[in-house]
């Protein structure tokens, strides 16, 4: 999936970095404070679902909170009662949008313009606080 949102955004050119776990993926992104991150709610090469706890930690991070995050998930569509969106529940997700996988490219093209376009989260002064083992 990665891969082919990878092309995707490349044939606009995009730079892309990825990472594949939250340890990783938070280093990289204080390393590169990126204009935007598209996280998949499955962020973990164990399929883990730590995308939740990866965008609390970074909207609790003052330089990373003001990033706008698009986040990724195939909830929906596995369980389209769930509707699973940016809105769902204001403490425990606090993401700028959110995107079905698998992502249409006109789609995911359109909501990374409008969120590079809004260029500070809305979650920049986000206060939550979640608890999730590990």
């Amino acid at each position: 999936m990665i891969e082919a949102m990878k092309i995707i955004l490349e044939t606009k050119n995009y730079r892309i970095y990825t990472a594949y776990s939250p340890d990783e993926g938070f280093q990289m992104a204080k390393d590169m404070k990126p204009d935007l991150i598209v996280l998949d709610v499955m962020f973990d090469s164990e399929e883990r679902s730590l995308g939740f706890e990866y965008a609390v930690n970074m909207k609790q991070d003052k330089i990373l909170a003001p990033i706008p995050i698009l986040m990724s998930s195939a909830v929906n569509k596995a369980h389209p009662d769930f509707n699973l969106s940016a809105n769902t529940n204001d403490n425990f997700f606090p993401v700028d949008d959110f995107i079905d996988k698998p992502a249409q490219p006109d789609d995911l093209l359109n909501r990374i313009e409008k969120l590079l376009k809004q260029k500070i989260s809305k979650w920049v002064n986000y206060q939550g606080k979640i608890i999730l083992n590990k």
